[in-house]
């Protein structure tokens, strides 16, 4: 019957746990944000050069930029059709692609880092749940309808913080 010192001794790695695992998420959300930023200045950037460089052109036809898919290979590159400066606007933006799908991999190791950290807390709270009915047993095993008694008791004298913080909240 010493399920809130074990709860408690088991609790004591949890705090140091979800610092490091939000740590974490603060750094990968600060790096993401940064790289966003420049990513959204170059794309930016690019497209303001791209415009300019079509209203250049003298064929009425003007040139594209070749979206590749995945599964392509950098040598299509250097057989795209038309003058260096097209060849240079799409490598310019295969860089830029390259650079959003790494943005996208941090994103879904941050997101990752965050069901970890949701897990981590689910799973003591089972704990306590499991740990909790236990010791209520066994409460009733020895004092038969102690527990129905105490809770209604608990009730009564308001000692139900979350019924009361909602009923605060439920007041503004």
């Amino acid at each position: 019957m010493h399920y809130l010192d074990d709860y408690l001794e088991l609790l004591d790695p949890l705090p140091e746990m979800m610092r490091e695992k939000l740590t974490m998420m603060r750094e990968s959300d600060l790096k993401i944000q940064a790289d966003f930023d420049k990513l959204e200045e170059n794309t930016s950037q690019f497209l303001s050069s791209y415009r300019q460089y079509q209203s250049q052109q003298s064929s009425p036809q003007r040139t594209r930029i070749q979206i590749k898919r995945q599964n392509s290979d950098k040598e299509e590159v250097e057989n795209i059709p038309g003058d260096v400066e097209q060849q240079r606007k799409q490598l310019e933006y295969d860089k830029l692609v390259e650079k959003y799908q790494q943005l996208l991999q941090q994103t879904t190791t941050k997101a990752t880092l965050a069901n970890e950290s949701h897990d981590i807390i689910e799973r003591y709270y089972k704990k306590l749940e499991h740990d909790l009915n236990k010791f209520k047993m066994e409460l009733e095993a020895d004092y038969s309808g102690i527990t129905e008694t105490l809770e209604k008791r608990y009730a009564s004298e308001g000692f139900n913080e979350y019924e009361n913080t909602n009923n605060f909240y439920d007041s503004e």
